[in-house]
């Protein structure tokens, strides 16, 4: 397989969503809404796209966000199915371009597509989820071995409004200590890596931190002091309810594509294969990384749906307290199962959520 570009960076950095309030969105006329959770989901066994080409829209450049599109752009899934070309477009102002009309699908974070929507009243729908869990890791700096030796401790899981900080809380009372007493929580900057530093620096006790640091951590003579999966419906891919609309047939082809991709990634025995063909692409994966092949793996949706309607609500119930999004939000009005629905129907896959 010849080597391909990274993906093309094109759109601009503009602060277009608030979500506190409507914002840009103010200036736009609401879309209707288009499709009804629920509704009788057609085959899509033998659908093909009505569209040839595909801009899809992502604002992480790391390898395992882009893994199961970029899959099935080169098994040849997604020319099976009518895309003959797939652009993919990193920018983090992925909601203006999907507003825009500059991207079609776009990946993004749960909670930017469902306050997006409620701010702004527009007609945005999640079609798929990407990540359905989330690992909760606390790691420690040398010299921290158990839940005790915390206290007293500095804290960071960056923003102390964000909701890393609200899991490193959580984590906290599963370690038997008082969040708002026994440790103090401090903000950093930078992101995860930064965090990572800091407390191989010394400069923090210990971090909201993921899979991949483990090996930095440790080589310092750090720990990870606490490490669960969670159940998270917390990414996923969205359109436009008025280019659904026009485009149905693409967004079921698309969607059966990428779940095609993952049920073949969830095989152990393409692992060396599916990483060789997205560092062809272009993507750096450093070698230790392939050894977190099943703790990737294990956040990621295989079937493009998510546990239950109950675990979104929790989710969405969460992100309310730490402000992400407003109390009132109905996530149904934002989220269409029918694609995956009918993707999983043609796999042969049982529906996954069952019902919303």
């Amino acid at each position: 397989m010849k080597k391909h570009s990274k993906p093309v960076i094109r759109l601009p950095r503009r602060d277009f969503l608030k979500m506190g309030g409507a914002g840009i969105f103010g200036t736009m006329i609401a879309a209707s809404t288009l499709d009804i959770a629920g509704a009788q989901t057609p085959s899509a066994e033998n659908v093909m796209a009505n569209m040839k080409s595909l801009k899809m829209g992502d604002f992480n450049p790391n390898y395992a966000t882009q893994w199961s599109y970029r899959l099935a752009q080169a098994l040849g899934y997604l020319k099976e199915v009518g895309i003959e070309e797939f652009e993919v477009i990193l920018s983090e102002e992925y909601m203006p371009g999907l507003i825009g009309g500059s991207l079609d699908i776009t990946h993004g974070d749960t909670h930017e597509f469902l306050g997006s929507g409620h701010a702004s009243g527009l007609s945005i729908k999640m079609i798929s989820l990407h990540r359905d869990k989330e690992w909760w890791i606390m790691g420690a700096r040398k010299g921290i071995d158990k839940p005790e030796d915390l206290k007293g401790a500095k804290i960071s899981g960056g923003g102390l409004a964000g909701r890393n900080t609200w899991v490193m809380k959580q984590v906290a009372k599963k370690m038997g200590l008082d969040p708002e007493k026994d440790v103090e929580f401090v903000p950093a900057s930078g992101g995860s890596d930064a965090r990572l530093a800091g407390v191989l620096a010394g400069t923090l006790d210990a971090a909201s931190m993921f899979p991949r640091h483990r090996a930095g951590l440790e080589k310092g003579g750090g720990k990870f002091i606490f490490e669960e999966l969670t159940i998270a419906p917390q990414e996923g891919f969205a359109a436009m309810g008025d280019w659904l609309e026009k485009n149905e047939d693409t967004a079921y082809a698309w969607v059966k594509a990428d779940i095609k991709a993952r049920l073949w990634l969830f095989d152990p025995a393409n692992k060396d294969q599916a990483y060789k063909i997205m560092r062809d692409y272009g993507y750096e994966i450093p070698p230790e990384f392939e050894a977190l092949y099943k703790v990737e793996l294990d956040q990621f949706s295989p079937d493009g749906g998510f546990e239950s309607a109950a675990a979104m609500d929790q989710f969405v119930a969460d992100l309310s307290v730490t402000g992400a999004l407003p109390k009132d939000l109905d996530w149904r009005k934002y989220v269409d199962m029918k694609y995956v629905w009918a993707a999983q129907d043609a796999l042969g896959l049982p529906r996954r959520p069952a019902s919303i």
